[in-house]
């Protein structure tokens, strides 16, 4: 967390690249990064400051710092049209020096069972990146080790498989001699513009007081989209003896007691890992669902206190179909969560149980969860997104409720005959006006203008209905105008 100083300083190295003080803007930017070097901010602000002075080369490798401590920054695609377009300029030495970050030795970690399909890519992938891999083959029947063996350094241990990939995890970190570990899935690959941001990530954060325990950027590609996952944590340094917890969904935590009994500091970082995994197809071949409940089921029993297996169970339940299972799970991971202070996915939990509300039709229990999001934080995307899908919803049953409700406004006319006398413009035009009025609220541009003109044709006095059909009229005009549009692209 940045301190108030911190931040009026980032706000004078602002002030001075936007009133063109580019040689200010880059010692102010220097000086932050001296003091704080793991700080994205400052790398953006010199590789802007550097790339207005023309110093495109040395701007490149001070954004990919940037981007490589904050790999879902927004400024990427931007930053790199403006590269392009500026000449690499001439080298810059002491922004080299500023670059160099201490040699650190990495192994990686692989834990396969009969993954001949991925093994010779995903070691590939590998080659240049690391100092030692470690294949971790759980009784194997195909040629998953022997694919292994073809690949030079690489160390093969082979287990038996007990119902828990933490053993087998732990068992490949006992024979490893590296500063740092980098665990990868088998039918992962490293990204091959980040074969060098391994050890720079691990040379990046060796000297922090706590144990960095930091996310992978995990890019899936299922059923053709892809999806990115910034919360599976794979890398950290040997010294401190961390270990991993938990039979599956395994978690990194300290040798004696639970994940959460020691400080450590998280972030994700750019290393990406190409995943194919989570396919339809290969997951039905695995049959990952059915064996991840079985083994949650024993955690839950064994750790009954621990949120995090919790909110794994709910969310592999409600993968499987099991909503009601999946809803107790997420409030014995609410109820937990009060006793463990460390545990930092609760925003998980609560946004599973969005999804099951706003499928059944919850509105009030979709707005409550997203809302106790937002209490923990303001800006997470993903309870906005529900609350506003929720209100959205909510919206459009009020609409075709008050539709109701007007046309039996209009009717009641027929039968009403009580003594107090009802207002009769309400079936000359105020009914239909308020009709048009939610037709045009909900795009149906066309229903709603010509019940505006049925509208001003009986009751020409209506003023009402002005405004409306003359803003209708702008968005016809500028519809026509895209639509005839010398591209071509709107016809």
């Amino acid at each position: 967390m940045r301190t108030a100083q911190a931040e009026r300083y980032y706000e004078s190295i602002i002030a001075a690249l936007k009133e063109q003080r580019y040689t200010e803007a880059e010692r102010g930017a220097i000086e932050e990064i001296r003091r704080a070097p793991l700080a994205p901010q400052a790398w953006t602000l010199l590789g802007e400051a550097l790339l207005h002075q023309g110093y495109g080369h040395a701007a490149r490798k001070t954004f990919g710092r940037a981007w490589l401590l904050d790999p879902e920054a927004a400024w990427v695609e931007q930053v790199e049209q403006a590269l392009k377009r500026t000449q690499p300029g001439p080298s810059r030495a002491d922004i080299d020096e500023l670059l160099q970050v201490k040699r650190v030795t990495v192994t990686v970690g692989i834990i396969a069972r009969d993954e001949e399909r991925t093994i010779r890519r995903c070691l590939a992938s590998l080659q240049g990146a690391v100092d030692d891999i470690v294949v971790v083959d759980c009784e194997s029947k195909d040629a998953t080790a022997s694919i292994a063996a073809e690949f030079p350094g690489v160390k093969i241990v082979r287990t038996s498989w007990n119902n828990d990939f933490s053993a087998l995890r732990n068992a490949g970190l006992a024979v490893m001699n590296t500063d740092w570990v980098l665990w990868i899935d088998a039918d992962e690959e490293l990204h091959p513009d980040d074969v060098t941001a391994v050890r720079e990530v691990a040379g990046l954060y060796d000297d922090m007081d706590v144990p960095s325990v930091l996310y992978i950027w995990q890019v899936n590609r299922i059923a053709g989209s892809v999806r990115h996952e910034f919360s599976q944590t794979r890398m950290f340094p040997l010294r401190y003896g961390l270990r991993y917890h938990g039979r599956v969904h395994e978690q990194v935590g300290p040798r004696e007691g639970s994940i959460y009994s020691q400080v450590t500091y998280r972030k994700p970082v750019r290393i990406r890992l190409l995943h194919d995994g989570y396919e339809p197809d290969i997951v039905k071949q695995k049959d990952k669902i059915s064996r991840n409940l079985r083994l949650l089921e024993m955690m839950v029993k064994e750790e009954p206190d621990n949120p995090g297996w919790w909110m794994y169970y709910a969310r592999e339940s409600l993968a499987a179909g099991q909503t009601e299972q999946a809803l107790e799970a997420i409030r014995r991971t609410e109820e937990t969560a009060l006793h463990q202070p460390r545990f930092g996915r609760l925003l998980d939990a609560l946004m599973l149980k969005a999804k099951i509300h706003l499928a059944a039709r919850r509105w009030d229990e979709v707005e409550e969860a997203c809302m106790k999001a937002l209490e923990l934080d303001a800006d997470f995307p993903d309870a906005q997104f529900y609350l506003a899908t929720a209100k959205l919803h909510r919206g459009a049953e009020l609409h075709r409720e008050a539709e109701k409700l007007l046309r039996q406004s209009k009717d009641s006319f027929k039968r009403y005959r009580g003594t107090v006398s009802p207002d009769h413009e309400i079936a000359q035009w105020k009914a239909d006006v308020s009709l048009a009025d939610i037709a045009r609220s909900v795009g149906k541009f066309a229903d709603a203008t010509q019940m505006y003109q049925q509208v001003q044709a009986r009751a020409p006095y209506v003023h009402q209905i002005h405004k409306p059909l003359q803003r209708m009229e702008e968005q016809y005009r500028k519809l026509q105008e895209l639509m005839n549009r010398p591209d071509g692209r709107s016809k």
